[in-house]
């Protein structure tokens, strides 16, 4: 469908800039046609206005409900808002006879303006989940409201308009849901007294932090054993890959180019035996190589890019990235990724909640509020991480039903696009209870049962990059 989309004169060019990218987002996951104009065009299929009267057949007349405020101004409390058994909360109030602002609504979640207006970090330096927006007003988290916006918008555009189908077109026609494999490469057994102080620490966590007295255990006799001779559980990174490959699935494996803190890892990307494994998972087991920005990365402005460069100059040709400790703020991300030349990042996400930080369950360019314009990069939100289920409940279970509750809520509203994480060290029992690397498992056999689609972040980008390029989001450009 080709939609329009009409500004008022009230409407300053930053106001329309705004939600302009909103638009053109909703069209990107709906596979719509975007034009924008004031003038009223009668061969557009649908029409999105802000003005009180409009001759078009097919006109959705939308409250000029936003408000431009100062980014460190945070956002304004959430309004229930509830319509044919759909339930959300709006950051505006509708006038009456009027659609709410879809756009505004859409914008304020894509855009994480709130983030920009929280100081308190926890002492990695992130904003920690009861101080964000979702947070503060005991929102639900596996909730995607900008999500939810986009379906109120286009059941108001199908109101009384044939050709429009309520759910979103995927950009492939013949693979409907996309989830992105994603793994944290944060420690290699380069030697086995590095194997057994870090079972050793993870013994202490388990008992201490997790409560698991059999998982410390086990894994304290682990550090023993491995002394002797024994198979090392922390040895997953080629394992893993291997049996993805079996399956039929890829994967992008994320390394640390630096280690300048104590909490980068433990090995050195310049090693023979690191550069050897990254070899195999490219070569043998058909994976992708990306970055892992280290602790300190974008502590300098260069700091993100010439961690991209190490590794190209090691051979590889990393599309993306996501941040180690998930450590960054919005504004530092978005400049350290467009100086690197990134096409994706991983990134945007709870470091200990599954769930929607940016209320989306579909991979979307940021939005760069020094530009106002769309980021020339592709976000694939993170929703499930490993370590976050060791703490997160859902209402009829433990934190392993929280991950089928957050991608039902991706398939229910879209066509997917989103990552998960799966640490390899995850998998064997030697950093976390077996159970969680189980769940990887069979979230991936529910997955090729529903006919989802697991690939890398490298290969979701280049097949979804066209359709948010045609809605006038990110850049023509050939992927390599």
């Amino acid at each position: 469908m080709r939609i329009l989309l009409e500004f008022i004169s009230e409407q300053s060019s930053v106001h329309r800039a705004r939600l302009e990218y909103a638009f053109r987002l909703f069209c990107a996951i709906y596979g719509h046609e975007p034009g924008v104009g004031s003038t009223r065009d009668s061969s557009a299929d649908a029409m999105l206005t802000y003005a009180r009267n409009c001759s078009h057949p097919h006109a959705v007349c939308l409250t000029n409900g936003y408000v431009i405020r100062p980014t460190r101004q945070p956002a304004p409390e959430p309004i229930v808002f509830a319509r044919d058994g759909e339930a959300t909360v709006l950051f505006y109030n509708p006038l009456p006879g009027l659609e709410p602002d879809w756009l505004a609504e859409i914008f304020e979640w894509a855009s994480c303006a709130d983030e920009y207006s929280i100081k308190d970090r926890d002492a990695v330096g992130r904003i920690a989940f009861p101080s964000s927006f979702v947070g503060r007003y005991k929102l639900n988290p596996r909730l995607p409201y900008a999500a939810v916006a986009m379906r109120f918008l286009q059941s108001a555009i199908a109101r009384g308009n044939p050709r429009c189908s309520l759910g979103p077109r995927s950009p492939v026609q013949s693979q409907h849901h996309f989830v992105v494999n994603t793994h944290d490469v944060d420690f290699l057994p380069m030697r086995r007294r590095d194997s057994c102080y870090r079972l050793t620490k993870n013994a202490a966590l388990s008992l201490l932090q997790y409560k698991s007295p059999k998982t410390a255990s086990t894994q304290a006799m682990r550090a023993v054993a491995i002394t002797f001779g024994a198979r090392d559980p922390l040895d997953q990174v080629l394992r893993l890959a291997h049996e993805e490959h079996k399956q039929g699935v890829t994967a992008s494996y994320y390394f640390l180019p630096r280690k300048s803190h104590r909490r980068d890892g433990n090995y050195s990307i310049d090693d023979p035996t690191t550069v050897a494994v990254m070899k195999t998972l490219r070569e043998s087991e058909e994976m992708e190589v990306g970055v892992h920005g280290s602790y300190c990365s974008l502590d300098e402005p260069d700091g993100l890019a010439a961690e991209f460069d190490r590794l190209r100059e090691l051979g590889f040709n990393p599309m993306g990235s996501r941040q180690h400790w998930l450590r960054f703020t919005i504004p530092q991300l978005l400049r350290a990724l467009k100086c690197a030349g990134a096409a994706y990042d991983c990134s945007i996400a709870w470091p200990d909640e599954p769930g929607f930080r940016a209320g989306t369950c579909f991979a979307f360019p940021p939005y760069d509020f020094e530009r106002e314009a769309s980021a020339g990069f592709l976000e694939i939100p993170l929703v499930i991480m490993d370590r976050a289920l060791l703490n997160s409940k859902t209402k009829d279970g433990d934190g392993v039903a929280a991950v089928s509750e957050v991608l039902a809520a991706t398939r229910r509203y879209g066509w997917g696009g989103v990552s998960v994480l799966w640490h390899p060290t995850a998998f064997g029992g030697g950093q976390y209870p077996r159970h969680l690397g189980d769940a990887f498992w069979n979230l991936l056999d529910e997955g090729r049962e529903r006919s989802e689609t697991w690939l890398s972040a490298a290969s979701f980008t280049r097949e979804v990059w066209q359709r948010y390029a045609d809605a006038g989001l990110l850049p023509a450009r050939r992927l390599q």
